[in-house]
């Protein structure tokens, strides 16, 4: 809020009105002596002619007012316009709408520079159908109404079964009671339908009922309604607890009341507003204290609730008193659990925002004209707000109940949960016991496997250190075979060498062969030849041997006769020895042997094979 104020304060005239000239003869008429004031009679006088209702127009003086003032100058009268524009085109009346292109505003009074138009023309047509009428007037009829006219208890049924909200539904009734008499005849009912259906449908609501909409029965006595002067009234209960200028919030009768922070608290709040208000501007704004409120671990709703209790004006920002009595109400929830009042007691208000209200007051007064009136607006804004408040309470009433039935419901199924929970439970139970038998068979047959493996994993080793065996003798026999393979490569080689030379040799034995043959006839011939000589030979070497044996004697016989030797010697004659069967056999023996020591033959010891 306090940013949005800023914003609309900076905002410049020619921006608020657009640059249309009607915004200036608007002001021309509330402030014709150009004093730069306009006063809180004067100008509820005029914007009451806008036909907006009583809560929206005292939403726009807050809005327009931020500084509680009791005045508005020229810039804050266009504020206040440019929202009733923002209203009369079904716009959120809010400072963020400021920004939304819309055309002027109009009023009913025939000295304005705008008229609303058709709002007080008999002949214009109504937007709510012939046949939508009587549909309406059927459900009109079933709520039996008195004398022509349903009351709210009546009507409220039926508006909250349309589940809108309930912001939705209270604005829906304030623009239908067009004579504002607390009930709804059957034109306003239409309305007040249509409104509603048009709101199922998505459509906004808007701010003020549109002049096609009023009924013709109603729009006569409308246009013919005497203006009466309003005080701009807070439009919820937040605004009427925060805004200082109504009675009933602070008496003007009861200004020397009690504060309730002491001094001695209040000096030692002063202290901590000192050390947070970094900027030195006498106001602390929400970040600079988020971090104290933080620390004091209430729920985040307390705190947000303190706050908007203790920022009276709206402007996003804590004075030091309004500090002071936020660390209060804080402290009385931590020391006490007592939580933050539903609105200030006269108490608890500050009292520079007491003063502020009485100078507020001291101005309202002097429109002593208007007091009545501005008395009775205020009394019927606070019916309104406690007819609001009641369908609210109501409503939730309403909505606690189905929440016990859903509850009670939640808390029957829970208990149906419960019990097949319960049946889960055994039957899981019985299961486990289950299991856990399978469990102990399943042990004891892990037992044995167990020892079938250990067994396994035994033969298994030995197998393994036999393959490691077999697998290093396997190696071996490899490399043997690998030897013993080249061995016989090389063997074969040889084998090969050897087969070739053989083969040669045989030719070359052929060869022989062939050339042995003649030689051995002729060796044949020749050892036959050889025979015959030795045989000659061995005739003449007998012979030599008679011839030397006779010469032998007679040289013994001649040395006998010289040398006078015995006759009987001299006498004897040498005989031939007979030749032994050796001999003969030597002689006689094959032609291929012959003597070692015969003549001629000397070197030859054998012949033939």
């Amino acid at each position: 809020n306090g940013n949005r104020n800023i914003m609309a304060a900076s905002l410049s005239l020619t921006q608020l009105s657009s640059g249309n000239p009607v915004y200036d003869k608007y002001y021309r008429q509330v402030d014709p002596s150009g004093s730069g004031r306009v006063g809180a009679a004067d100008a509820a006088q005029f914007l009451k002619k806008s036909e907006l209702t009583d809560l929206v127009l005292g939403k726009i003086w807050d809005l327009a007012d931020a500084e509680r003032k009791g005045y508005l100058n020229k810039q804050q009268f266009f504020i206040a316009l440019r929202l009733v524009a923002c209203a009369q085109n079904g716009l959120e009346v809010a400072l963020k709408s400021l920004d939304v292109a819309v055309p002027p505003p109009k009023f009913l009074d025939t000295s304005s520079p705008l008229l609303v138009s058709g709002a007080g023309s008999v002949d214009s047509p109504w937007v709510v159908k012939t046949e939508e009428k009587l549909k309406y007037d059927v459900i009109f009829d079933s709520l039996l109404p008195m004398n022509g006219m349903l009351s709210g208890e009546k009507v409220k049924p039926v508006l909250l079964n349309s589940k809108l909200p309930v912001d939705v539904l209270g604005r829906v009734w304030e623009l239908s009671d067009i004579d504002r008499d607390g009930m709804l005849d059957r034109d306003e009912f239409a309305v007040a339908m249509y409104l509603v259906y048009r709101a199922l449908e998505k459509e906004p609501v808007p701010m003020s009922l549109p002049a096609p909409l009023v009924p013709p029965s109603k729009r006569k006595k409308t246009a013919m309604t005497a203006v009466v002067p309003l005080l701009p009234s807070p439009p919820s209960i937040k605004d009427s607890r925060h805004s200082v200028t109504l009675p009933k919030t602070l008496p003007p009768k009861a200004p020397a009341l009690q504060w309730v922070v002491s001094p001695v608290d209040k000096a030692k709040y002063d202290d901590i507003f000192a050390k947070t208000d970094k900027d030195k501007d006498g106001l602390v704004s929400g970040p600079e204290v988020r971090d104290i409120f933080l620390k004091t671990g209430l729920p985040s709703a307390t705190l947000a609730r303190i706050w908007e209790l203790c920022d009276t004006s709206d402007a996003g920002k804590l004075t030091k008193e309004q500090f002071a009595l936020a660390l209060y109400l804080i402290n009385q929830k931590l020391s006490k659990g007592l939580d933050p009042p539903q609105a200030l007691t006269p108490e608890m208000i500050p009292p520079s925002d007491r003063l502020s209200a009485h100078q507020s007051s001291t101005l309202n007064s002097q429109a002593a004209d208007f007091s009545a009136i501005k008395e009775l607006d205020s009394l019927s804004n606070e019916i309104v707000d406690l007819q609001r408040e009641k369908t609210t309470v109501e409503q939730e009433i309403k909505e606690k109940e189905e929440s016990i039935k859903q509850k009670s419901s939640e808390v029957q199924d829970l208990q149906d949960e419960v019990q097949r929970e319960s049946e889960e439970l055994q039957r899981l139970q019985t299961q486990r016991q289950e299991i856990q038998e399978v469990l102990g068979s399943l042990e004891q047959q892990k037992t044995a496997l167990e020892e079938q493996l250990g067994s396994i994993r035994q033969q298994c080793s030995q197998e393994s250190e036999l393959i490691n065996s077999l697998q290093v003798e396997h190696a071996e026999q490899e490399m043997k075979i690998s030897q013993f393979e080249e061995d016989l490569a090389q063997a074969q080689e040889e084998l090969r060498k050897l087969q070739l030379e053989t083969a040669h040799m045989e030719e070359q034995v052929e060869i022989s062969k062939a050339q042995l043959d003649p030689l051995e006839q002729s060796l044949n011939d020749s050892q036959q030849e050889v025979f015959k000589v030795q045989q000659k030979l061995s005739d003449l070497q007998n012979e030599e041997k008679d011839i030397q044996g006779q010469l032998t004697w007679r040289q013994h016989l001649k040395e006998g006769l010289v040398n006078g030797a015995p006759e009987d010697e001299r006498l004897k004659i040498p005989e031939e020895e007979p030749k032994t069967e050796k001999q003969e056999d030597l002689y006689s023996s094959s032609p291929s042997v012959c003597k070692e020591n015969s003549p001629g033959f000397g070197s030859w010891k054998y012949w033939g094979n």
